[in-house]
């Protein structure tokens, strides 16, 4: 057994095997996994081999035993980073985000929320005036540096594949936020589509088991961090309001021509979370794949989102992105208004 900690987050490792001096730790679910021999003193080398949108991507990877993530023994913090900031990240398309960190000593937590969706759980610590956070899940890994000066944070932010990073800035938010998800007000219209399983059955809502019920659509993929988080929410509210006449369907767009591998992909997923509801594989994550699955609703925008019909049959709301659990206040309210759209559909009569 293994864990991968991004404080306060404690993640359990999917699969872990040991051969000798060689230890596999796996996330079927991510199509990904670490392979590191142990070298007698106290370090591990090996590789990371993760799945990205151009294909498989293989990454060098160390460890060091040690009892913290940067350094040993950190200056004292300049200050304390706790609250709310304004992210900025600058470029031909400026992206603002929200950044919420809790600092306890030179030990900082946090997220930062973004059009495109939560940077889950970071971890590090503010030495000095330096400040370090990173995280990994078993497939997304980022690093964040910055240096403070004159209340402003200044640094770049790194992606496991990224040689020259992003450039962002920080500053106290004050009363500012965000939305994390945004609400589009359908139209009435209808959607249909007919789309497989990983055991070959065919799922469309024209299917009596759908008929007469509100059916929520998640648009989602198994390479999305953020629908793994989603999933957590996802799986038990499905099955706990089932009675009430709620079904959902998740539709899957995942990389590549490989029908057979994102199937087995999508079974890993749908096992990892025990979700109750059918998933569909309905295409690629392009923009070109996801029109073509829905029609006047596509493309898909970010990952995930979220599609309601009503019990009549046409689409009500649809819900872009999700603010995951590292997020605090901002996972609270992406639940309570989904709750608020399923249950005021389900008291409609057919």
């Amino acid at each position: 057994m293994a864990f991968i900690k991004n404080p306060p987050e404690k993640l359990r490792v999917e699969s872990v095997s040991v051969e000798g001096e060689t230890i596999t730790l796996a996330f079927p679910s991510y199509n990904s996994r670490l392979v590191l021999v142990h070298g007698g003193d106290d370090t591990l080398t090996g590789r990371a081999e993760v799945k990205r949108s151009s294909g498989p991507v293989t990454l060098a990877a160390t460890g060091t035993r040690a009892a913290y993530r940067f350094t040993p023994t950190p200056a004292k913090p300049a200050a304390d980073l706790s609250g709310k900031w304004l992210v900025s990240f600058q470029g031909v398309k400026p992206v603002m985000g929200l950044a919420q960190f809790k600092q306890v000593g030179n030990q900082i937590s946090g997220s930062v929320q973004l059009p495109s969706g939560d940077t889950r759980y970071l971890a590090g610590e503010l030495a000095g005036n330096k400040l370090s956070l990173s995280t990994f899940d078993g497939s997304f890994s980022a690093l964040w540096l910055a240096d403070l000066a004159n209340g402003v944070l200044t640094g770049k932010q790194f992606a496991a594949t990224s040689k020259d990073g992003s450039a962002w800035t920080a500053k106290r938010a004050g009363g500012a936020g965000i939305e994390a998800v945004a609400v589009e007000k359908a139209s009435g219209q209808t959607l249909a589509f007919r789309f497989p399983t990983s055991d070959g059955k065919m799922i469309s809502l024209a299917d009596s088991r759908y008929k007469g019920k509100v059916v929520v659509i998640t648009l989602g993929g198994a390479w999305c961090p953020n629908c793994h988080d989603e999933a957590i929410f996802m799986g038990p509210y499905a099955a706990q309001r089932a009675r009430e006449g709620l079904e959902v369907i998740g539709m899957q767009f995942e990389y590549g021509d490989d029908q057979a591998r994102a199937f087995k992909q999508m079974n890993s997923f749908q096992a990892r979370y025990r979700l109750p509801y059918p998933l569909v594989l309905a295409g690629q994550p392009t923009p070109e794949s996801t029109k073509a699955a829905l029609g006047a609703l596509g493309p898909v925008k970010v990952y995930p989102s979220t599609i309601f019909i009503g019990r009549d049959g046409k689409v009500r709301e649809v819900h872009v992105g999700w603010a995951g659990p590292a997020t605090g206040a901002l996972n609270v309210k992406a639940k309570r208004d989904f709750d608020t759209v399923v249950t005021r559909l389900l008291r409609e009569k057919a």
